[in-house]
């Protein structure tokens, strides 16, 4: 069976054979997706990346480029601050709905258009308890 050329922190999974890469930002990612309660597809925006990928770098399969862990953890930070102003079980939801504050869009919206400073700002006027 030929073999191709594997990453040097590749390894064979002992139980399937399947190829796994080093890689400490599975855990976090899927940590991460808990924490804000949401599937796959919804993460998959807010990172972004594909849906196949995500699962594939979860699994351990495949490691994350460099932006996918910049992004990973742009939103780890976000949600840190957001669980300060928004019950931690209501994230999720809250992520994926229209909201006023941004003129209707969702902040999965809102993110996924680059404008992650928009939740930023928002998130300083409900600590500072001054009108935005």
């Amino acid at each position: 069976m030929p073999t191709k050329a594997r990453n040097h922190n590749a390894k064979r999974k002992a139980d399937g054979g399947r190829l796994l890469v080093d890689n400490p930002h599975g855990g976090r990612m899927l940590r991460t997706r808990k924490r804000l309660g949401v599937n796959r597809d919804v993460f998959a925006r807010l990172i972004p990346v594909s849906v196949r990928t995500l699962a594939s770098i979860e699994s351990g399969e495949a490691a994350p480029s460099e932006s996918v862990s910049r992004a990973l953890k742009q939103l780890e930070r976000v949600i840190a601050s957001l669980s300060g102003v928004i019950a931690a079980d209501a994230l999720g939801e809250w992520i994926q709905k229209p909201n006023s504050a941004f003129h209707g869009l969702k902040p999965l919206e809102v993110i996924e258009r680059g404008e992650i400073d928009k939740i930023w700002r928002m998130i300083y006027f409900l600590e500072s308890g001054t009108p935005g």
